[in-house]
């Protein structure tokens, strides 16, 4: 019986970039045969179409039937599965988000002169989706592609903010590390200001995540009621700061609320969405 190869990593040139996985590369060219075929297909076509022997088509097909991303019938024929979709409606709400929020981005940035961030809630983690940024705003870390950590910045604590208890406890149970000597690092101190954002549908940071720079974050909310992105104004302290939130808020909550309309959210006829009181501080 042919088995695959004991080495699953394809060699290439150091200057050829990384190097593939193999499986995983085979894996692809399964789902994309599969997607390209429209109907079922059995097991020595699939093995025919991808040039490598049956028993390895048969491994890795298994291996995409127990993921869910194929589908195997009564008659052995394979076909692509739900799993797939799942994944597909994931990529599609992130790409509606971005081009529904960019437009509100680019105006806020103008309109403030600072960085305006969307972002979303990745594993424990913010992912920073895009950015608005006009000339005179602040040079800051958080560029599109980046991640940090929920507890450090205002749109990390307003994504969890909005997460189920169980999902909070699990982050506070963990360690907060500081980035700066205001990084909130304690379970007790971050869940109050947890409390306080879900309360005020806004959270602040006060040079948390970078010296010098303070943020104010609003939730975005899809047509399911829940939150699927942050939207935050970021900026130098001096600028950012306790006298300035309120008019910040404002101008955040609009543009989320307009984002959230479009993403299927209810708004009510006073344009109000779920958690957006607002209290000075």
């Amino acid at each position: 019986m042919e088995t695959p190869e004991p080495d699953d990593v394809i060699p290439t040139e150091p200057e050829a970039g990384p190097r593939i996985v193999r499986s995983v590369a085979r894996a692809a060219a399964l789902l994309k045969v599969l997607a390209a075929h429209g109907r079922p297909m059995g097991l020595g076509d699939l093995a025919a179409a991808i040039r490598i022997s049956k028993p390895a088509t048969f491994h890795l097909l298994r291996t995409l039937e127990l993921e869910g991303f194929v589908a195997k019938s009564a008659d052995a024929a394979y076909s692509l599965d739900w799993g797939l979709y799942e994944l597909g409606s994931a990529v599609i709400r992130s790409v509606d988000l971005t081009r529904v929020a960019r437009l509100h981005l680019d105006r806020l940035a103008e309109e403030t002169g600072e960085a305006v961030l969307l972002s979303i809630l990745d594993g424990e983690s913010v992912l920073y989706l895009d950015r608005g940024q006009s000339t005179e705003s602040f040079t800051m870390v958080a560029n599109v592609g980046r991640r940090s950590p929920l507890h450090t910045n205002a749109s990390g604590k307003v994504l969890l903010a909005y997460q189920d208890q169980h999902f909070i406890d699990a982050v506070l149970a963990k360690p907060l590390p500081a980035n700066t000597s205001a990084t909130v690092s304690t379970p007790r101190e971050l869940e109050a200001q947890l409390l306080d954002a879900r309360r005020d549908g806004y959270a602040t940071c006060w040079q948390e995540q970078e010296t010098g720079l303070s943020s104010v974050a609003v939730p975005v909310f899809d047509y399911t009621g829940r939150v699927c992105a942050a939207m935050a104004i970021a900026g130098p302290a001096e600028r950012v700061s306790k006298k300035t939130v309120p008019g910040l808020v404002r101008r955040l909550r609009e543009a989320a609320q307009e984002i959230s309309a479009k993403l299927g959210a209810v708004v009510t006829a006073a344009g109000a969405l779920p958690g957006a009181g607002v209290r000075q501080r």
